[in-house]
């Protein structure tokens, strides 16, 4: 009977300790906060069209602002340890691998084109040619996203303008500020040159920026991606 009571009493007791909790300290899970950091980072956002939108008019300022400079710095720098020969072949910023790098993190393909063209293999296509047209009008004056090619593709553009003098040392006047020597060095190069002529301020051309739409969202939502197409 003793026995029993004993029993009885020591049941109660362990039951009682174990439903207060009042003493029990619960060990939190080692690196939980970080854990469910991550677990939210992942989870994948609901993104309206407006959202994407957005995004690549964000992104598509990001790489032509990151170009411009990159390209500025490193003519300017050619130019006064070179000159134009030494330029020459910095003229190509969509190529440069901070640029390639950014175009590959948002899913992006960018491409410079005019309507005077210097290289060839800025030629234009059938989508930017209405853009420039308008930005030539001045209907258009700044970036802008409004297009989508298709399910998959969303259009960025935005113009380019001549800046500065840098630029005139090699699309300026010819024999003025385009040193004759400079040009038959261009011509050499590029035998069908028509990028010439221009003034400070004058629009020069366009980049057009191509977001594949599904990669562009994997970006937002910190997805893997796809490594880009070959260039």
């Amino acid at each position: 009977m003793f026995k029993a009571r004993s029993l009885l009493a020591t049941i109660t007791f362990c039951t009682a300790f174990i439903v207060s909790g009042c003493d029990v300290k619960i060990k939190p899970i080692e690196g939980g906060k970080e854990i469910a950091q991550e677990v939210e980072r992942h989870k994948i956002k609901r993104l309206t069209q407006e959202d994407i939108l957005n995004a690549a008019l964000k992104h598509g300022d990001s790489i032509v602002v990151v170009a411009q400079r990159l390209l500025d710095t490193r003519l300017a720098e050619q130019l006064e340890q070179g000159g134009v020969a030494a330029a020459i072949p910095y003229c190509q910023p969509e190529n440069y691998e901070e640029v390639q790098a950014l175009q590959d993190k948002f899913g992006a393909f960018a491409h410079r084109t005019a309507g005077r063209l210097r290289n060839p293999q800025n030629r234009m296509d059938d989508a930017a040619g209405p853009r420039l047209a308008h930005y030539a009008k001045g209907t258009i004056e700044g970036p802008i996203v409004t297009q989508e090619l298709d399910n998959n593709e969303l259009l960025y553009t935005s113009p380019i303008y001549v800046r500065n003098e840098t630029c005139l040392n090699c699309h300026g006047t010819v024999g003025k500020e385009v040193a004759v020597a400079d040009y038959e060095l261009i011509k050499q190069k590029y035998p069908q040159d028509r990028a010439i002529n221009f003034r400070e301020g004058d629009l020069q051309g366009i980049w057009t920026i191509r977001f594949d739409k599904k990669e562009l969202v994997a970006f937002l939502n910190d997805q893997p991606k796809k490594s880009r197409r070959p260039r």
